[in-house]
């Protein structure tokens, strides 16, 4: 945790495959992560699916495509303020942020760890089974959800300098 707390900022390049129970196959998608310290944390997805998400603080904000951009208060989502914290507490390497809201395990040394998160919130929980996190040093390479629904995704994260 100490290793990911060092990095002030960070920029990579995703690729996300989502497996929806609606959907006879998997969508996947690209795009760009930016992330800077202390809390903000921008992912652009790439079209065909255009998407930005912007969160900065307890606001988070979502454009879709040519839509209006939509803006959340993580204080009144629950579910979407776990998810967010699995995601910035782990880069921000506060473990203590992760322990309230998850039952944190983790596993393997600093060249390749796992963490796998499960909600201790029952809100949370309804949403999200459980969370996994996977890196090697300061760099997490990949991020998983798997929803209570079974829909799950799976990002592979790739630094860029």
């Amino acid at each position: 945790m100490a290793d990911l707390a060092a990095v002030p900022e960070r920029h990579a390049t995703f690729v996300e495959t989502k497996t929806l129970h609606a959907l006879a196959a998997p969508i996947e998608t690209h795009g760009t992560l930016a992330w800077r310290r202390p809390d903000q944390l921008e992912k652009i997805t790439a079209p065909p699916h255009p998407e930005r998400l912007l969160l900065r603080g307890e606001r988070l904000s979502l454009t879709l495509g040519e839509q209006p951009t939509r803006e959340i208060d993580l204080t009144t989502a629950p579910p979407i303020a776990g998810i967010v914290t699995a995601i910035r507490a782990t880069l921000a390497g506060d473990l203590a942020a992760l322990e309230r809201e998850y039952s944190v395990g983790l596993e393997g040394d600093r060249a390749h760890w796992r963490l796998t998160l499960v909600p201790s919130d029952p809100a949370v929980a309804r949403f999200l089974r459980v969370a996994r996190i996977e890196g090697s040093g300061p760099m997490p390479d990949l991020v998983a959800f798997e929803q209570s629904n079974g829909d799950a995704s799976v990002m592979r994260i790739t630094p860029t300098p």
